[in-house]
């Protein structure tokens, strides 16, 4: 048996206003350090099949789960960088074929983590590049339960309106406490760059970001599900990787992705 997570996260809340943060890891949320915090998870979402997408993994801190990953070949893994920035790469493993954190089914590979890239030009302040490749220890044996996703070419756009799925494990409320070890997705819509400068200002959008979700709110991806993957649920490319937002499901913000096409030639000049 797989040992349950046990997370005790302190929310000190002097004001109602919310922050822009990353959706941090659970790593960084035990250390603390932020005045405010959403717990970290789907929100709005229902839970997956078994692996049904045989391409998420599992990020292992000192063998906890503290983010979710994409395979890219069988020897390298798509993070997001602020999910392995400041961590030790001898701390850190990964696991595929994970369905629930807590119940092995026979399916799971588990490797260590040889290497980290993480984007040179990475900035914690601002989100911008969030993107990070893991070289594995050894590479995973490819089969019906663990496969790749395929990247977009350099510069692809993923047309406003297309659905997608975002995919990990957490809570089911922004802001809630609940943790299911159940992996879990969500089907949520990209918006226009426009929209979203319009929830978070001109400036904090980049061209080396994407965003998804609904004017309303009630569906997103949220802290925890970081690094993990967005999907096209039409041509199964991986569009975005789980980066940061204000809350999560909020009315009027939208999740913030690192858009996978921006970094295509990056990731080939590592992974090929």
């Amino acid at each position: 048996m797989k040992s349950a997570l046990i997370l005790l996260i302190v929310l000190v809340a002097g004001a109602t206003a919310k922050l822009t943060l990353p959706r941090l890891p659970l790593n960084v949320l035990m250390r603390g350090g932020w005045p405010m915090i959403d717990d970290e998870r789907i929100v709005g979402g229902t839970q997956a099949s078994p692996n049904e997408f045989p391409y998420q993994i599992s990020l292992r801190r000192l063998g906890s789960h503290i983010c979710g990953a994409s395979i890219y070949k069988s020897g390298w893994i798509i993070t997001a960088a602020h999910c392995t920035d400041g961590t030790a790469v001898g701390s850190l493993s990964i696991v595929a074929g994970e369905h629930s954190l807590s119940i092995n089914s026979g399916n799971e590979q588990t490797r260590n983590v040889a290497a980290k890239h993480e984007h040179v030009s990475y900035s914690s302040r601002t989100q911008e590049n969030d993107i990070c490749l893991l070289e594995l220890s050894s590479p995973l044996t490819l089969n019906s339960v663990v496969g790749v996703v395929r990247i977009p070419a350099q510069g692809a756009q993923t047309a406003v309106g297309t659905n997608c799925v975002v995919s990990g494990w957490g809570t089911t409320s922004s802001g809630g406490s609940t943790i299911p070890d159940i992996l879990r997705k969500v089907t949520v819509p990209i918006v226009s760059d426009d929209t979203c400068r319009g929830s978070y200002g001109t400036n904090a959008i980049t061209d080396s970001m994407i965003c998804a979700g609904f004017r309303l709110g009630g569906a997103d991806s949220c802290q925890g599900d970081s690094g993990g993957p967005l999907v096209d649920e039409g041509t199964n490319l991986l569009i975005g990787v789980v980066s940061w937002g204000i809350g999560c499901a909020d009315a009027g913000y939208y999740g913030v992705y690192t858009e996978v096409s921006y970094f295509h030639n990056w990731i080939v000049s590592f992974a090929g």
